[in-house]
């Protein structure tokens, strides 16, 4: 089976330069299959967590109750400003990971749509991919010890209110799965047969 995003043969059978989409709710499996798409393609991890905990850790969120939120969505728009530019600069044949839950609101279809262009920008390949879950399976996976140890939701309370809320909808491009019924290396293998 021929692989879209490889070079064709006897160009060394490198990745095509790609900005890959996870997008999910928390404990849907985002970074585990970022990270065996970085395994597997060289491709750069860019975490949710690299933007939010640059403000969530020295604003102090979730250990002082004086600390909401929102208070730190301006904040985390200069990082994402910042993590955008870097990208946009890195070497042309670099690919990116980036993993991000958004909700069904004007500014996340925004943020996709300049993920996009700085796909373009960058003039490589964009691939979004809308992992979904079972609210069972991701309130099973959400106390995770490991997932504590990264800074991550672990309060299944705060995700059921998460899941509460709509995510957006996948674009017509974009690649679905259901993580609840397909394992991390079945994902990157649909990823990368895209």
């Amino acid at each position: 089976m021929s692989d879209p995003l490889r070079r064709p043969a006897g160009s060394g059978d490198e990745l095509v330069p790609s900005l890959f989409l996870l997008v999910g709710p928390p404990a849907a499996g985002k970074l585990t299959i970022a990270r065996e798409l970085e395994r597997r393609t060289g491709a750069i991890v860019v975490d949710n967590h690299l933007v939010n905990n640059a403000v969530f850790v020295p604003i102090g969120l979730n250990r002082s109750p004086e600390v909401h939120l929102g208070a730190t969505d301006a904040l985390r728009a200069r990082v994402w400003d910042v993590v955008i530019e870097a990208t946009e600069t890195a070497p042309a044949p670099l690919s990116h990971v980036f993993t991000v839950w958004l909700s069904d609101a004007p500014a996340s279809v925004a943020h996709v749509e300049r993920l996009r262009a700085l796909a373009e920008r960058r003039g490589v390949r964009f691939v979004p991919v809308w992992l979904q879950a079972g609210a069972e399976t991701l309130l099973a996976r959400v106390d995770d010890p490991d997932r504590a140890e990264r800074g991550k939701l672990t309060d299944p309370g705060a995700l059921r209110e998460i899941l509460a809320l709509p995510l957006l909808p996948a674009p017509e491009d974009a690649l679905v799965l259901d993580t609840g019924t397909v394992s991390p290396d079945q994902a990157v293998d649909a990823i990368l047969d895209r």
